[in-house]
């Protein structure tokens, strides 16, 4: 499935995990599973990438910010009809199950 790979590789990408805590994932994949959410939303209403990810850089935790370029980009890359199903939650799912 090209969602969980991409989002794999997104996360792969964007913030290497090695030695957290289930605690300290749990608020990683929470703080990136509202990244993809509100991009996924801004796509909805027409937003550019360079757009989403500009706003999303104002407003996003300055920890989380090397996150936002990868998961934008991967939030452009799904067809417009995965928009409609719950993009973030499957993303909080493979987050939480990736092993380092």
């Amino acid at each position: 499935m090209r969602f969980v790979l991409s989002a794999i590789l997104a996360l792969a990408v964007a913030f290497p995990a090695l030695a957290e805590t289930r605690k300290e994932r749990a608020a990683r994949c929470a703080a990136q599973a509202d990244i993809v959410a509100q991009a996924v939303e801004m796509r909805r209403k027409m937003k550019s990438e360079k757009k989403v990810r500009a706003a999303l850089g104002e407003t996003i935790d300055p920890k989380y910010a090397p996150s936002i370029t990868p998961l934008v980009g991967f939030v452009f890359t799904l067809p417009r009809n995965d928009l409609k199903s719950d993009v973030a939650g499957a993303f909080t799912k493979q987050c939480e199950a990736y092993k380092p």
